[in-house]
């Protein structure tokens, strides 16, 4: 059984064998523009401008069906939503750290809609401005929460074809991290949430280990399994592995890896979703140093 699951997150959380590119239609400069077709990173990577170091997706209907609570939403009881994000704050990676959980009761009282009905959400930060990405269902109309500068969404500007509030989100005719091949190489699949990284991670070996250089990795959740990603054809992967052996935070809660260093890729399993996303948001991640 051990040995299913761990395959299972080599292939990945959302059960891609490679990379895909966005479904994306270019503009007049061919740079890739939000699509419905994609996945949530695929999707947010399209408003991420090319200066930007970190990317913190979570997939709300992934980890509403993580608990079989996929019909709740705003209009739910209040105590089928407190059951949800109670469960959701205990067991799920939600790496983005739900960006309207704090607003949540004034947005329900007031406008009707509130954070069940965020269908997946991103942050992004670094390279200037810091901002966001929230996908909400198609019901939701938040323009009066955002005209009335209701705690995040100050500032920020909703779509009504595409159901998408952003905040500091690049304009379709700039450079993205979908129009960059070492941000789309690590992107993933469907997964319950991403963390994805430009560069390598702090605190390399003080020996030399030959590592192989990292120009962008990301670590993806989904349930009890997580998978780091670092790009295709790699042969430093099991001193990797070593190297995060090392770390007793991550010891503790990434355990039996597995590499793979074909797709490059290692899968393990996680003791608790909770504390992983905290650790890769919040520490440098050791499996993806640089010598």
């Amino acid at each position: 059984m051990l040995a299913a699951g761990l395959a299972l997150a080599l292939v990945g959380c959302g059960d891609d064998s490679e990379p895909k590119k966005p479904e994306a239609a270019p503009t007049e400069n061919t740079y890739p523009v939000y699509a419905a077709t994609m996945n949530p990173v695929e999707a947010a990577m399209t408003f991420v401008p090319e200066t930007a170091t970190t990317l913190a997706v979570t997939d709300y209907d992934e980890v509403k069906s993580l608990f079989g609570l996929e019909d709740i939403t705003s209009r739910s009881s209040p105590a089928d939503q407190s059951d949800l994000w109670g469960r959701a704050d205990k067991e799920a990676a939600q790496v983005s750290g739900g960006l309207l959980r704090d607003v949540d009761q004034r947005l329900r009282d007031k406008y009707a809609w509130g954070a069940a009905d965020v269908i997946w959400e991103a942050r992004f930060t670094g390279g200037g401005k810091d901002g966001f990405v929230i996908k909400v269902a198609d019901r939701v109309k938040p323009g009066h929460a955002i005209k009335a500068g209701v705690g995040p969404l100050k500032g920020a500007t909703f779509d009504p074809e595409t159901h998408v509030i952003t905040k500091h989100t690049v304009t379709p005719d700039a450079a993205n991290w979908a129009s960059q091949e070492t941000m789309l190489a690590v992107a993933g699949g469907p997964a319950t949430s991403t963390y994805v990284v430009k560069g390598c991670a702090e605190g390399g070996p003080k020996e030399k280990t030959r590592l192989a250089p990292v120009e962008a990795y990301s670590v993806e959740f989904g349930g009890g399994l997580a998978t780091l990603r670092l790009g295709e054809d790699r042969d430093d992967l099991f001193v990797r592995l070593k190297l995060g052996d090392r770390d007793a935070a991550y010891k503790k809660v990434f355990t039996h890896g597995v590499a793979d260093p074909s797709t490059g890729r290692i899968g393990f399993r996680v003791t608790n979703p909770v504390t992983a996303a905290a650790l890769v948001t919040s520490e440098p991640v050791p499996f993806a140093v640089c010598d």
